[in-house]
């Protein structure tokens, strides 16, 4: 069953303020021109997330995940967007992240708008890459429960909130956060948002 939407936004109204915000966003991402990039070579670990904007009635909305606790999980109970390793048949980090979240959360996307993101790994080479999709309309969140405890559409204007702005400590540091349905989004994930947010020019809760 898909989890309910944030308690803020209501039904999709097709050409609202989030359809023309939606529309401004994804020609600044195409502008961008880095939808798709050959992946690093083979030899090393690969996986993509997919960064889903969608137009609410007031903002363009974000799918954001939980993923489910598992001990096998580095980042088991954590905020993220949908994603996971790439395969052998996905021919491009792009098609890994539609995949993912096609599985996670049946969302249907296309091609991406841009390439917005990339972290790599130090203990273990290898590489995460984010892509940034738009839908024309928000769909429902479907969670596999076997990798995502629960999804939201979240609103930009509530990451963007400074009232949402928290820490997480984590080995004994402490780490900016964003708050997010009372979970805290951080770590990898908002590095890669940050990097949606750069080339979109808006300011995070974190600053």
């Amino acid at each position: 069953m898909a989890s309910a939407a944030p308690p803020a936004t209501g039904p999709n109204r097709p050409g609202g303020a989030g359809s023309s915000r939606l529309a401004a966003l994804s020609d600044r991402l195409r502008a961008h021109g880095d939808g798709v990039r050959a992946a690093p070579p083979r030899g090393r670990w690969q996986a993509s997330t997919a960064l889903v904007l969608a137009p609410g009635d007031h903002d363009v909305e974000v799918a954001i995940i939980e993923r489910t606790h598992r001990e096998d999980d580095r980042w088991s109970g954590q905020l993220a967007f949908p994603g996971g390793r790439r395969d052998a048949n996905d021919p491009d980090l792009a098609t890994t992240a539609a995949r993912e979240a096609a599985e996670e959360v049946g969302l249907e996307l296309s091609s991406p708008l841009a390439r917005v993101a990339e972290q790599r790994a130090r203990v273990r080479p290898g590489v995460v890459a984010c892509y940034a999709f738009a839908v024309a309309e928000r769909q429902p969140l479907v969670p596999q429960p076997q990798e995502v405890a629960a999804a939201w559409w979240v609103p930009l204007s509530t990451l963007c909130d400074p009232r949402n702005a928290t820490s997480v400590r984590h080995r004994g540091l402490s780490f900016k956060a964003i708050d997010v349905q009372g979970h805290a989004l951080w770590g990898l994930t908002l590095l890669l948002l940050e990097g949606f947010a750069a080339l979109v020019d808006i300011e995070l809760a974190t600053g």
